[in-house]
């Protein structure tokens, strides 16, 4: 039988047209290169900071986050030794304002505590918007002091020069991350700068005297079919969130992450941090699957960064231990 060249150039067409069309319903639009990075300072002038290489501003869910699965949830996959396998490309909700969905660890209720809702209107407002500072968290003297100071428009912030967000900031980061992970260990891959974090699971511990870094030391274990992660030894140079929350250098996170089925995983995260709270407080999330064609991209945010070059980001300057400890 004779085939008509035409009638392959209409079906090659066709097909093409059909992929293309698929690929562009999985991929949320992207942001033209050089606009801010989400999470970052806000620049002097009132805008937001640091340019990421890819760029695009930050809104909730981040890049391709109001997409919807792939396909059906299915149930929940398990690696070899039973445990759920946490494996994928999660879009994790976007938070920039932790206060706003504080619970009690124990109860799930809304926090109460002494002073909530005081306003600070003499203080430099909230980084994420021009709103008064509030008494929004259970805080020591320590920690209020460090919430009212904190105005990275006068005095800078880590971000605006590119250097680590810190464990929390990056999970509340806007752009999702990956999860790799064997019987033994898994690992985080952010988009946001590229970044990664290692957590063992099978017993490992971190080597006496490692120093102590941005995003602190994790560890990992299995209480039934949930990885309880437990992360300390930081620098005290982050903050918790894009707001601005503050930590100290005693701060220990506790993450919880549960696979409810193929395209969910349920997160907690629980700061315990004595010096700058009176109380623990928690946020619960829920991260979705990202369509399988949304994947994981490079960011590199130096490339961009007009702001530092300009002097529209005001510089970071690496807090004294006097600082950190007053």
């Amino acid at each position: 039988m004779r085939i008509r060249m035409n009638s392959i150039i209409a079906a090659a067409a066709v097909f093409a047209v059909v992929t293309a069309t698929l690929i562009a319903v999985g991929q949320a639009p992207q942001a033209p290169a050089g606009q801010p990075a989400a999470g970052a300072a806000p620049a002097r002038g009132g805008g937001a900071g640091a340019g990421g290489g890819r760029g695009g501003a930050g809104g909730a869910g981040g890049r391709g986050g109001n997409a919807a699965p792939a396909a059906p949830a299915g149930p929940t996959p398990r690696l070899p030794n039973g445990k759920p396998d946490l494996s994928g490309h999660w879009n994790n909700p976007y938070t920039a304002n932790m206060a706003a969905g504080a619970v009690d660890p124990m109860t799930r209720m809304p926090l109460t505590y002494a002073r909530q809702g005081e306003t600070f209107p003499n203080s430099p407002p909230m980084a994420n918007g021009n709103a008064p500072k509030k008494f929004d968290l259970p805080y020591t003297d320590w920690g209020l002091k460090h919430w009212l100071e904190y105005d990275p428009v006068k005095n800078g912030d880590y971000t605006g020069v590119c250097l680590p967000f810190g464990f929390s900031r990056s999970i509340n980061a806007p752009r999702g991350l990956q999860i790799m992970q064997n019987n033994d260990a898994l690992a985080f891959l952010f988009e946001q700068n590229t970044w990664h974090i290692w957590i063992p699971t099978n017993g490992t511990k971190w080597p006496a005297g490692y120093p102590e870094n941005w995003n602190g030391q994790s560890v990992g274990h299995w209480d039934g079919d949930t990885l309880v992660i437990e992360t300390d030894k930081f620098n005290g140079y982050t903050r918790l969130d894009t707001s601005g929350h503050p930590h100290s250098k005693d701060l220990k996170i506790i993450t919880t992450l549960l696979r409810t089925d193929s395209n969910t995983i349920q997160h907690t995260v629980t700061i315990h941090d004595p010096k700058a709270y009176t109380q623990d407080w928690t946020n619960v999330r829920t991260w979705r699957l990202q369509p399988a064609t949304n994947m994981i991209m490079e960011y590199a945010c130096e490339e961009n960064n007009y702001g530092a070059a300009d002097g529209s980001i005001t510089p970071w300057r690496r807090p004294t231990d006097e600082e950190l400890n007053n």
